[in-house]
């Protein structure tokens, strides 16, 4: 807790819709907004 009040985390909320959707970062620069897949826990098994 203490790093992230010294907010040295820039996109931490982006990690689990990145994990949802690997190419979330893509779809958000080019409009795709309804394209992107949103996270499941299940998205988790797919990590190796």
């Amino acid at each position: 807790m203490k790093r992230y009040e010294q907010q040295e985390f820039d996109l931490v909320a982006v990690g689990r819709a990145l994990l949802g959707d690997p190419a979330w970062a893509a779809k958000i620069r080019e409009g795709r907004v309804s394209e992107i897949q949103a996270f499941t826990p299940e998205a988790l098994a797919t990590l190796h």
